[in-house]
């Protein structure tokens, strides 16, 4: 088990799968050696519907103990197919990045990643869940925050109207002035399924202040990619972790391929 006070050496391990994307599952425990963890394969894809480039970053974690650098790995062979049969391969546009600009995802279709790697091939698979459109963003107050009697901070919260039926899984990237604020937001429809949802997002350790431009990402992922990424969040928030983040990538690496939905939507701070 991963207690509290090993939270921030989970981080130094795990923090350079959440660059900018980043399971609730109790089947098995697995009690990490972090004192004796080496550094491992660090592969990050995602392909979304709303015309960004397909991208995979290849790198390697820090070993335990070192400062949190993240080598870069090149050379690699990528691709990602859907189940139409059409095939997309991603060129090193820089060290241990893989882009293609022509790939754009399709709700409901399935698409497969392919690295090679030093003879090693690694694979995931994910598919693009349905999709709901951000209804507003609002400001409030964050109940979580502060020390008592202090001034709240604010948070900004995203609104979606879930549609009926369960297993809705959505993310919520933040970014303050055009910076990622770094932090992991998932939520599922289990306790709220047909209804309004709003997403309360922190922005960790950064208080909001008057004129931030703060802009919301709403993705719906799948399954896999919310199990893990729940993990990372759990970590984050400072709970303890009943196994590895599962990644959905075969060959025992970290990281996680997700094909998702994706709006932004933005706010001013006033």
């Amino acid at each position: 088990m991963i207690k509290i006070n090993k939270k921030k050496n989970m981080k130094q391990l795990l923090s350079g799968l959440l660059a900018v994307f980043i399971f609730s599952s109790c089947e098995k425990v697995i009690t990490l050696d972090l004192k004796n963890s080496e550094p491992r394969l660090v592969i990050e894809g995602s392909v979304d519907d709303a015309g960004n480039p397909a991208k995979v970053t290849i790198g390697k974690s820090a070993p335990f103990g070192q400062s949190n650098t993240f080598p870069k790995v090149s050379g690699a062979e990528v691709a990602i197919t859907d189940n139409e049969g059409n095939r997309f391969v991603l060129a090193e546009t820089s060290t241990g990045t893989y882009t293609n600009s022509s790939l754009q995802a399709v709700v409901g279709r399935t698409y497969s990643l392919s690295v090679v790697l030093n003879g090693k091939t690694y694979t995931a698979v994910s598919t693009v869940p349905r999709k709901m459109a951000i209804k507003e963003l609002l400001i409030d107050n964050d109940l979580g925050g502060g020390a008592p009697g202090s001034e709240l901070s604010k948070i900004v919260v995203t609104v979606y109207d879930d549609m009926p039926g369960f297993g809705d899984h959505a993310q919520v990237v933040q970014t303050i002035n055009g910076k990622h604020d770094r932090q992991t937001h998932v939520v599922d429809d289990f306790y709220a399924d047909g209804g309004s949802l709003p997403v309360y997002v922190s922005p960790g350790k950064i208080k909001l202040k008057k004129g931030d431009v703060v802009q919301h990402e709403l993705r719906f992922i799948d399954r896999q990619v919310y199990k893990y990424l729940s993990a990372i969040q759990l970590l984050n928030d400072g709970n303890t972790i009943p196994d590895n983040p599962a990644s959905n990538i075969s060959g025992g690496v970290l990281g996680f391929f997700s094909a998702h939905t994706s709006e932004t939507k933005s706010i001013i701070m006033p």
